[in-house]
């Protein structure tokens, strides 16, 4: 999905994190200072267009005018498709895929891609509808992860997970409702890892299509940890049991 990210920061941000940026605009009349510079250096680097346009085409695309005079355009994502996916794997014994059911909110997507990429997952897996896509903002907190990691965009996420199990992956949802904790789980070999939106979890269909399900105990006072945070927690558990841990 393309979109824009407006404001000096956050475009040397989005550059930092190699958000696909097809072009950036500088307002008229904007004097070149430390930040400015900086975009100005990073984006010839990239390859990336800088064009100077009238203030109020800068408001018009942001809808506001705090752009502070920058807004870069950000390129539509490339999504994988899940048979890509699948083909990536081949038929390697131990694989990670990470999917996630109705997660809305775009820096957990974000999040949760960093830390899959960071553990060696091969892939996520998003659903097309009531889920967050992949746009400036889950890029950026993926701090460039999505660039190296596939995103697989499907339809119906229960008839996907039904999909991999045919192509040998051990289904295993989180879910503050399993009587069994993370440790005594088979995490191991080929794993689609699933997780659920905060505050309702996974959905009853998705939940159905899961081999089993898995819960991190809270031994403080604090009730849960949010999908990223949990979606660490297990896919490291995953690469702890590949170094016969």
């Amino acid at each position: 999905m393309s979109g824009s990210v407006e404001g000096r920061r956050p475009v040397i941000e989005a550059l930092r994190a190699r958000v696909p940026i097809k072009r950036i605009l500088i307002s008229e009349g904007v004097r070149a200072d430390r930040a400015i510079e900086e975009i100005l250096e990073r984006a010839a680097s990239a390859g990336i267009t800088v064009q100077r346009r009238p203030a109020r085409e800068l408001d018009q695309i942001g809808g506001s005018r705090a752009h502070q005079g920058v807004v870069a355009l950000a390129s539509p994502f490339e999504y994988a498709s899940l048979a890509s996916v699948i083909a990536s794997v081949g038929d390697s014994d131990r694989a990670l895929l990470v999917a996630l059911d109705h997660v809305t909110d775009a820096g957990n997507l974000g999040a949760v891609a960093r830390s899959a990429e960071a553990a060696g997952a091969s892939a996520i897996v998003i659903e097309k509808r009531r889920s967050a896509s992949v746009g400036p903002g889950a890029i950026k907190s993926s701090a460039g992860a999505l660039a190296h990691i596939p995103v697989a965009s499907v339809v119906n996420l229960a008839r996907t997970l039904a999909t991999l199990k045919e192509a040998g992956f051990w289904v295993i949802g989180a879910s503050e409702k399993a009587d069994a904790d993370f440790w005594d789980s088979p995490l191991d070999g080929r794993v689609v890892l699933v997780l659920g939106a905060e505050g309702t979890g996974l959905s009853r269909l998705v939940t159905e299509a899961c081999d089993a399900l898995v819960r991190l105990p809270m031994r403080g006072a604090v009730g849960s940890l949010n999908v990223a945070q949990t979606a660490t927690v297990l896919a490291y558990e995953w690469v702890r049991r590949g170094h016969g841990g």
